[in-house]
């Protein structure tokens, strides 16, 4: 039976792999924000200008990756803290979701795909290690 959290049972990269390379969960939290407030940012200036708000597909996407990224790396890191194993899933799902509707992911299996059943952290996985630093 496939397992979500250790990656056994799908055909993406395990934890270890995936974010062997990633920068430590501080560092990522403070490049999140730094993310978050630029698009935050586009979105308030389109709004004074009374312009419509054109998503920056990139920076959105490279947001979302980098949260579930990081939420599933919490929830391996404290696996008693059952608010990060819901925020992984739901987190991945949230980028499974736009990479379907943008056509955005990169790596070899769609965010559509049956291999993604029961959950999409391994989805996350694949994407991240697949994500050109």
């Amino acid at each position: 039976m496939p397992d979500p959290i250790t990656g056994e049972g799908f055909d993406a990269p395990t934890p270890e792999v995936a974010y062997m390379g990633a920068p430590d969960m501080l560092h990522e939290v403070a490049e999140l924000t730094a993310i978050s407030e630029r698009l935050q940012v586009e979105a308030s200036t389109a709004s004074i200008k009374g312009e419509p708000y054109e998503l920056d597909e990139h920076q959105e996407r490279l947001y979302l990756l980098r949260r579930a990224a990081l939420s599933d790396r919490l929830s391996i890191a404290y696996p008693d803290v059952e608010d990060f194993i819901t925020d992984a899933a739901q987190l991945a799902h949230r980028l499974a979701e736009f990479d379907r509707e943008h056509g955005t992911h990169v790596g070899p299996i769609g965010p559509g795909s049956i291999e993604w059943d029961p959950s999409h952290r391994p989805y996350v996985r694949q994407e991240y290690d697949h994500w050109g630093w």
